[in-house]
């Protein structure tokens, strides 16, 4: 088994949320069942340069995905809260889910992940 079939990048796109931009990767490892989500902060620059490169912008709603759809984790932004899930059919994608910050509370307390945030 070589590395490739080991650690893999998943779902990834690029979201603007108020004056804030991000890339998200999902990190898939197989060996151990091992899915997580990162929101790496970059520039506006930064953003439009991946736009131009092909990179998806990622999908931002307000109903939770109803086809194969798996909760990940919670992100908090300038007073924004969203539920991340997993969506895979054809392909493998990232939806936001707008929440409030009540909700995002709740869903940390009981035990939720929140998403993990890279300030660069």
């Amino acid at each position: 088994m070589n590395m490739e079939d080991v650690v893999s990048i998943g779902a990834n796109c690029v979201v603007r949320i108020g004056n804030r931009f991000f890339l998200l990767a999902e990190i898939e490892v197989e060996v151990l069942d091992l899915e997580v989500f990162v929101f790496i902060r970059i520039s506006e620059r930064e953003f439009r340069t991946l736009l131009r490169a092909g990179v998806r912008r990622c999908t931002i709603t307000n109903r939770i995905p109803t086809n194969n759809a798996e909760f990940k984790c919670v992100l908090i932004v300038n007073g924004e809260a969203f539920a991340v899930f997993d969506v895979e059919n054809n392909v493998d994608e990232a939806v936001l889910v707008r929440i409030s910050l009540t909700r995002a509370e709740d869903l940390i307390r009981r035990g939720a992940m929140r998403c993990t945030v890279i300030n660069r």
